[in-house]
Protein backbone atom coordinates (compact mmCIF):
# COMPACT_ATOMS: atom_id res chain seq x y z
CA UNK A 1 0.00 0.00 0.00
CA UNK A 2 1.25 3.54 -1.09
CA UNK A 3 2.97 5.84 2.23
CA UNK A 4 1.04 9.55 2.21
CA UNK A 5 -2.07 8.15 1.11
CA UNK A 6 -5.84 9.98 2.46
CA UNK A 7 -8.80 7.62 0.89
CA UNK A 8 -11.66 9.43 1.12
CA UNK A 9 -14.33 7.29 0.40
CA UNK A 10 -17.42 10.09 -0.88
CA UNK A 11 -20.23 7.91 -0.79
CA UNK A 12 -22.95 8.28 -2.33
CA UNK A 13 -25.48 8.41 0.28
CA UNK A 14 -27.31 5.08 0.82
CA UNK A 15 -27.63 2.27 2.98
CA UNK A 16 -23.93 0.69 1.47
CA UNK A 17 -22.00 3.35 2.39
CA UNK A 18 -23.59 3.33 5.81
CA UNK A 19 -22.29 -0.55 5.36
CA UNK A 20 -19.04 0.63 4.95
CA UNK A 21 -18.79 2.90 7.66
CA UNK A 22 -19.67 0.81 10.07
CA UNK A 23 -17.89 -2.21 8.70
CA UNK A 24 -14.53 0.11 8.98
CA UNK A 25 -15.30 1.82 12.64
CA UNK A 26 -16.00 -1.83 14.02
CA UNK A 27 -12.32 -2.70 12.83
CA UNK A 28 -10.99 0.50 14.10
CA UNK A 29 -8.55 -1.31 16.31
CA UNK A 30 -7.51 -3.46 13.89
CA UNK A 31 -6.80 -0.86 10.75
CA UNK A 32 -4.81 1.13 13.55
CA UNK A 33 -2.60 -2.51 14.03
CA UNK A 34 -2.13 -2.44 10.23
CA UNK A 35 -0.70 1.22 9.98
CA UNK A 36 -4.19 2.88 8.65
CA UNK A 37 -5.82 5.75 10.88
CA UNK A 38 -9.57 6.28 10.69
CA UNK A 39 -9.47 9.51 12.16
CA UNK A 40 -11.71 11.03 14.51
CA UNK A 41 -12.26 9.54 18.28
CA UNK A 42 -15.49 8.28 16.68
CA UNK A 43 -17.41 8.43 13.53
CA UNK A 44 -19.64 11.52 14.51
CA UNK A 45 -16.49 13.73 14.28
CA UNK A 46 -15.76 12.42 10.09
CA UNK A 47 -19.79 13.75 9.63
CA UNK A 48 -19.22 16.79 11.88
CA UNK A 49 -16.22 17.81 9.33
CA UNK A 50 -17.81 16.91 5.99
CA UNK A 51 -20.94 19.21 7.58
CA UNK A 52 -18.88 21.75 8.27
CA UNK A 53 -17.34 22.08 4.93
CA UNK A 54 -20.73 21.77 3.02
CA UNK A 55 -20.99 25.04 4.98
CA UNK A 56 -18.42 26.42 4.35
CA UNK A 57 -17.91 29.13 1.48
CA UNK A 58 -14.90 30.93 -0.29
CA UNK A 59 -12.93 33.35 1.94
CA UNK A 60 -14.02 32.07 5.06
CA UNK A 61 -11.49 30.23 7.22
CA UNK A 62 -11.53 26.36 6.87
CA UNK A 63 -13.60 25.06 9.50
CA UNK A 64 -12.41 23.94 12.13
CA UNK A 65 -13.94 20.71 12.57
CA UNK A 66 -12.36 20.01 9.39
CA UNK A 67 -9.17 20.96 10.39
CA UNK A 68 -8.69 18.75 13.65
CA UNK A 69 -9.32 15.99 11.19
CA UNK A 70 -6.83 16.73 8.80
CA UNK A 71 -4.00 17.34 11.83
CA UNK A 72 -5.01 14.10 13.51
CA UNK A 73 -3.93 12.58 9.40
CA UNK A 74 -0.67 15.07 9.26
CA UNK A 75 0.76 14.10 12.45
CA UNK A 76 -0.19 10.75 12.45
CA UNK A 77 2.69 8.11 12.70
CA UNK A 78 0.69 6.06 10.00
CA UNK A 79 0.92 6.97 6.36
CA UNK A 80 -2.21 5.46 4.99
CA UNK A 81 -5.50 7.47 6.42
CA UNK A 82 -9.21 6.20 5.79
CA UNK A 83 -12.09 8.89 5.86
CA UNK A 84 -15.53 7.12 5.21
CA UNK A 85 -18.14 10.26 4.74
CA UNK A 86 -21.10 10.38 2.21
CA UNK A 87 -22.04 13.82 2.80
CA UNK A 88 -18.10 14.71 0.77
CA UNK A 89 -20.35 13.71 -2.43
CA UNK A 90 -21.77 16.69 -1.45
CA UNK A 91 -18.96 19.16 -1.74
CA UNK A 92 -18.29 21.93 -4.88
CA UNK A 93 -15.26 22.39 -6.27
CA UNK A 94 -13.95 25.60 -3.61
CA UNK A 95 -15.22 23.17 -0.73
CA UNK A 96 -12.81 20.15 -2.12
CA UNK A 97 -10.18 22.81 -2.52
CA UNK A 98 -10.90 23.61 1.50
CA UNK A 99 -11.14 19.40 1.95
CA UNK A 100 -7.18 19.26 -0.17
CA UNK A 101 -5.61 21.96 1.57
CA UNK A 102 -4.46 21.23 5.27
CA UNK A 103 -3.45 17.73 3.50
CA UNK A 104 -0.41 19.30 2.13
CA UNK A 105 1.21 16.76 -0.21
CA UNK A 106 -0.56 14.07 0.95
CA UNK A 107 -1.90 12.05 -2.38
CA UNK A 108 -5.96 11.89 -2.03
CA UNK A 109 -7.48 8.64 -3.45
CA UNK A 110 -11.55 9.35 -4.24
CA UNK A 111 -13.72 6.06 -4.02
CA UNK A 112 -17.36 6.71 -5.27
CA UNK A 113 -19.85 3.66 -4.11
CA UNK A 114 -22.91 3.37 -5.78
CA UNK A 115 -25.82 1.27 -7.40
CA UNK A 116 -28.38 1.88 -10.05
CA UNK A 117 -31.07 4.61 -9.82
CA UNK A 118 -34.13 2.54 -9.49
CA UNK A 119 -32.93 1.09 -6.23
CA UNK A 120 -31.45 4.66 -4.85
CA UNK A 121 -34.72 6.28 -4.74
CA UNK A 122 -36.45 4.20 -2.38
CA UNK A 123 -33.31 4.29 -0.08
CA UNK A 124 -32.90 7.91 -0.27
CA UNK A 125 -36.57 8.29 0.42
CA UNK A 126 -35.93 6.34 3.67
CA UNK A 127 -32.65 8.09 4.40
CA UNK A 128 -34.96 11.65 3.88
CA UNK A 129 -37.52 9.99 6.38
CA UNK A 130 -34.89 9.74 8.91
CA UNK A 131 -33.79 13.03 8.59
CA UNK A 132 -37.34 14.22 9.64
CA UNK A 133 -38.94 14.98 6.15
CA UNK A 134 -42.25 13.76 5.26
CA UNK A 135 -42.85 13.10 1.32
CA UNK A 136 -44.72 10.44 0.11
CA UNK A 137 -42.42 7.40 -1.59
CA UNK A 138 -45.02 8.42 -4.75
CA UNK A 139 -44.11 12.35 -3.97
CA UNK A 140 -40.52 11.58 -3.81
CA UNK A 141 -39.92 9.79 -6.64
CA UNK A 142 -42.44 12.18 -9.04
CA UNK A 143 -40.06 14.83 -8.09
CA UNK A 144 -36.79 13.26 -8.08
CA UNK A 145 -38.07 12.56 -11.56
CA UNK A 146 -37.96 16.24 -12.58
CA UNK A 147 -42.18 15.62 -13.06
CA UNK A 148 -43.12 17.85 -10.22
CA UNK A 149 -44.66 21.43 -10.23
CA UNK A 150 -41.46 22.74 -9.12
CA UNK A 151 -38.76 20.87 -11.36
CA UNK A 152 -35.18 20.94 -10.37
CA UNK A 153 -36.83 23.65 -7.44
CA UNK A 154 -38.37 21.07 -5.54
CA UNK A 155 -36.88 20.05 -2.42
CA UNK A 156 -37.46 16.29 -2.80
CA UNK A 157 -35.38 17.12 -6.53
CA UNK A 158 -32.45 18.81 -4.73
CA UNK A 159 -32.37 16.39 -1.89
CA UNK A 160 -31.89 13.22 -4.22
CA UNK A 161 -29.59 14.82 -7.14
CA UNK A 162 -27.28 16.68 -4.72
CA UNK A 163 -25.87 13.26 -3.27
CA UNK A 164 -26.61 11.14 -6.24
CA UNK A 165 -25.25 13.26 -9.52
CA UNK A 166 -22.73 11.02 -10.01
CA UNK A 167 -21.54 12.20 -12.86
CA UNK A 168 -21.53 15.53 -11.62
CA UNK A 169 -19.94 14.38 -8.27
CA UNK A 170 -17.18 12.58 -10.54
CA UNK A 171 -16.36 15.13 -12.55
CA UNK A 172 -15.46 17.52 -9.45
CA UNK A 173 -13.42 15.37 -7.93
CA UNK A 174 -11.28 14.60 -11.39
CA UNK A 175 -10.99 18.26 -11.49
CA UNK A 176 -9.46 18.30 -7.95
CA UNK A 177 -7.41 14.99 -7.95
CA UNK A 178 -7.07 14.35 -11.44
CA UNK A 179 -8.70 11.00 -13.11
CA UNK A 180 -6.03 8.87 -11.97
CA UNK A 181 -7.34 9.22 -8.71
CA UNK A 182 -10.87 8.56 -8.67
CA UNK A 183 -12.20 5.16 -8.81
CA UNK A 184 -16.17 4.26 -8.90
CA UNK A 185 -17.21 0.88 -7.00
CA UNK A 186 -20.11 -0.27 -8.31
CA UNK A 187 -22.36 -2.67 -5.78
CA UNK A 188 -23.62 -5.88 -7.64
CA UNK A 189 -27.41 -6.05 -8.45
CA UNK A 190 -27.90 -8.77 -5.86
CA UNK A 191 -25.61 -8.50 -2.61
CA UNK A 192 -27.88 -9.38 0.45
CA UNK A 193 -25.14 -9.47 3.19
CA UNK A 194 -22.98 -6.66 1.10
CA UNK A 195 -20.23 -9.01 1.01
CA UNK A 196 -19.74 -8.37 -2.50
CA UNK A 197 -19.92 -4.38 -2.41
CA UNK A 198 -17.15 -4.87 0.44
CA UNK A 199 -14.50 -6.61 -0.99
CA UNK A 200 -14.99 -4.61 -4.20
CA UNK A 201 -14.17 -1.25 -2.06
CA UNK A 202 -11.13 -3.12 -0.12
CA UNK A 203 -10.26 -3.77 -3.92
CA UNK A 204 -9.85 -0.05 -4.44
CA UNK A 205 -8.46 0.86 -0.90
CA UNK A 206 -5.98 -2.09 -0.87
CA UNK A 207 -7.19 -3.30 2.13
CA UNK A 208 -7.86 -7.31 3.03
CA UNK A 209 -11.40 -7.62 2.94
CA UNK A 210 -10.31 -11.03 4.98
CA UNK A 211 -8.86 -9.20 7.33
CA UNK A 212 -11.69 -7.08 8.58
CA UNK A 213 -14.56 -9.04 9.83
CA UNK A 214 -18.12 -8.01 8.52
CA UNK A 215 -20.46 -10.33 10.15
CA UNK A 216 -21.56 -8.45 13.30
CA UNK A 217 -22.69 -5.08 11.12
CA UNK A 218 -26.10 -4.84 9.95
CA UNK A 219 -27.06 -2.13 7.87
CA UNK A 220 -30.47 -0.64 8.66
CA UNK A 221 -33.57 -0.30 6.12
CA UNK A 222 -36.86 0.10 6.55
CA UNK A 223 -39.94 -1.81 5.46
CA UNK A 224 -43.10 -0.19 3.59
CA UNK A 225 -45.31 -0.06 6.62
CA UNK A 226 -42.60 1.17 9.11
CA UNK A 227 -41.75 3.96 6.50
CA UNK A 228 -45.44 5.13 6.34
CA UNK A 229 -45.95 5.02 10.57
CA UNK A 230 -42.37 7.31 10.84
CA UNK A 231 -43.42 9.21 7.34
CA UNK A 232 -46.55 9.80 9.52
CA UNK A 233 -44.91 10.59 12.61
CA UNK A 234 -42.42 13.17 11.29
CA UNK A 235 -45.65 15.11 10.07
CA UNK A 236 -46.69 15.77 13.60
CA UNK A 237 -46.12 19.03 15.55
CA UNK A 238 -44.35 17.37 18.42
CA UNK A 239 -41.87 15.32 16.25
CA UNK A 240 -41.53 18.55 13.74
CA UNK A 241 -40.66 20.94 16.95
CA UNK A 242 -38.00 18.29 18.25
CA UNK A 243 -34.42 19.71 18.22
CA UNK A 244 -32.26 17.69 15.48
CA UNK A 245 -29.63 16.20 17.95
CA UNK A 246 -33.07 14.62 19.69
CA UNK A 247 -34.17 13.72 16.87
CA UNK A 248 -31.34 12.27 15.69
CA UNK A 249 -30.83 10.74 18.60
CA UNK A 250 -34.60 8.98 19.92
CA UNK A 251 -35.97 8.93 16.17
CA UNK A 252 -33.61 7.77 13.99
CA UNK A 253 -31.55 6.08 16.40
CA UNK A 254 -33.36 4.15 18.41
CA UNK A 255 -37.09 4.24 17.01
CA UNK A 256 -36.09 3.91 13.24
CA UNK A 257 -32.76 1.92 13.75
CA UNK A 258 -33.17 -0.35 17.07
CA UNK A 259 -37.04 -0.82 16.61
CA UNK A 260 -38.74 -0.53 13.27
CA UNK A 261 -35.29 -1.57 11.60
CA UNK A 262 -36.22 -5.11 13.03
CA UNK A 263 -40.13 -5.48 11.01
CA UNK A 264 -38.30 -5.29 7.99
CA UNK A 265 -39.04 -8.89 7.17
CA UNK A 266 -42.30 -8.70 7.62
CA UNK A 267 -43.82 -5.90 5.94
CA UNK A 268 -43.68 -5.64 1.96
CA UNK A 269 -40.62 -4.37 0.22
CA UNK A 270 -40.10 -1.10 -0.94
CA UNK A 271 -40.10 -0.68 -4.50
CA UNK A 272 -39.42 2.31 -7.45
CA UNK A 273 -43.09 3.36 -8.74
CA UNK A 274 -44.01 1.58 -11.79
CA UNK A 275 -44.44 5.10 -13.71
CA UNK A 276 -40.71 6.12 -12.91
CA UNK A 277 -38.74 2.42 -13.74
CA UNK A 278 -38.39 3.64 -17.82
CA UNK A 279 -37.49 6.79 -16.84
CA UNK A 280 -34.80 5.29 -14.23
CA UNK A 281 -33.41 2.56 -17.49
CA UNK A 282 -33.00 6.13 -19.67
CA UNK A 283 -31.38 7.75 -16.66
CA UNK A 284 -29.20 4.98 -16.18
CA UNK A 285 -27.90 5.55 -19.53
CA UNK A 286 -27.05 8.92 -18.98
CA UNK A 287 -24.68 8.49 -15.89
CA UNK A 288 -22.94 5.52 -17.39
CA UNK A 289 -22.17 7.73 -20.42
CA UNK A 290 -20.85 10.66 -17.88
CA UNK A 291 -18.66 8.74 -15.83
CA UNK A 292 -17.05 6.75 -19.12
CA UNK A 293 -16.15 10.09 -20.50
CA UNK A 294 -14.66 10.84 -17.70
CA UNK A 295 -11.99 8.16 -17.48
CA UNK A 296 -12.07 7.19 -14.18
CA UNK A 297 -11.15 3.07 -12.52
CA UNK A 298 -14.67 1.44 -12.43
CA UNK A 299 -13.82 -1.76 -9.95
CA UNK A 300 -17.53 -3.92 -10.62
CA UNK A 301 -18.99 -3.30 -14.18
CA UNK A 302 -20.90 -0.04 -15.18
CA UNK A 303 -23.77 -2.52 -16.14
CA UNK A 304 -24.16 -2.91 -12.48
CA UNK A 305 -25.82 0.90 -13.04
CA UNK A 306 -28.85 -0.52 -15.24
CA UNK A 307 -31.65 -1.13 -13.19
CA UNK A 308 -32.54 -4.78 -13.25
CA UNK A 309 -36.74 -5.82 -14.14
CA UNK A 310 -38.94 -5.11 -10.94
CA UNK A 311 -41.34 -7.71 -10.85
CA UNK A 312 -43.41 -7.01 -8.25
CA UNK A 313 -46.45 -4.37 -8.20
CA UNK A 314 -45.65 -1.23 -6.64
CA UNK A 315 -47.14 -0.79 -3.69
CA UNK A 316 -47.59 2.51 -2.68
CA UNK A 317 -46.71 2.73 1.16
CA UNK A 318 -49.15 6.13 1.96
CA UNK A 319 -52.29 3.85 0.73
CA UNK A 320 -51.08 0.19 2.91
CA UNK A 321 -54.42 -0.48 4.44
CA UNK A 322 -55.24 0.81 8.22
CA UNK A 323 -54.88 -2.52 10.07
CA UNK A 324 -51.11 -3.21 8.43
CA UNK A 325 -50.10 0.40 9.51
CA UNK A 326 -51.52 0.26 13.10
CA UNK A 327 -49.62 -3.11 13.24
CA UNK A 328 -46.07 -1.18 12.62
CA UNK A 329 -47.21 1.71 15.10
CA UNK A 330 -48.09 -0.74 17.93
CA UNK A 331 -44.80 -3.13 17.63
CA UNK A 332 -43.22 0.78 18.06
CA UNK A 333 -44.86 1.80 20.92
CA UNK A 334 -44.20 -1.64 22.72
CA UNK A 335 -40.44 -1.74 21.93
CA UNK A 336 -39.93 1.59 22.44
CA UNK A 337 -41.80 1.40 25.73
CA UNK A 338 -39.51 -1.47 26.73
CA UNK A 339 -36.39 0.37 25.65
CA UNK A 340 -37.44 3.57 28.01
CA UNK A 341 -38.06 0.95 30.99
CA UNK A 342 -34.37 -0.37 30.39
CA UNK A 343 -32.61 3.21 30.31
CA UNK A 344 -34.45 4.06 33.54
CA UNK A 345 -33.40 0.69 34.82
CA UNK A 346 -30.09 1.58 34.27
CA UNK A 347 -30.09 5.28 35.30
CA UNK A 348 -31.42 3.98 38.78
CA UNK A 349 -28.56 1.36 38.86
CA UNK A 350 -25.88 3.69 38.22
CA UNK A 351 -27.61 6.08 40.97
CA UNK A 352 -27.78 3.22 43.71
CA UNK A 353 -24.07 2.29 42.84
CA UNK A 354 -23.00 5.79 43.40
CA UNK A 355 -24.60 5.83 47.09
CA UNK A 356 -22.92 2.84 47.62
CA UNK A 357 -19.23 3.88 46.90
CA UNK A 358 -17.78 4.59 49.57
CA UNK A 359 -16.09 8.38 50.16
CA UNK A 360 -12.64 8.95 50.89
CA UNK A 361 -11.80 10.28 53.79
Amino acid sequence: MAAGVVYAHIGASDDRATHIQQVLWSNRERLDGDHILLPGQRRRQQGDAARALNRWSGGDPVPDAWLKIADEIMTSRHRVSMLSQELLCCLDGQQIDAFKSPLGERQVKVVLTTQDVARLIPEQWQSALRQGKAWTLTEYSHAVAGLAGRGARHPAYQHFWKREDHGGIVRRWVQAVGAGNVTVVTAPPSDPDLEGLWRRFCSATELDPDRYPTKRVRSTSLGAASAEVLRRLNATEVIEALPHQDYANEVDGRLARHVLDARRAEEPELTLPTEQRDWAGEKAEEIIAEIKALGVTVIGSLDDLRPTSITQQYQAPEVLPDDVLLAAAMDALGAFAVEHGKRRDDVKSKKRAAKAKPVRA
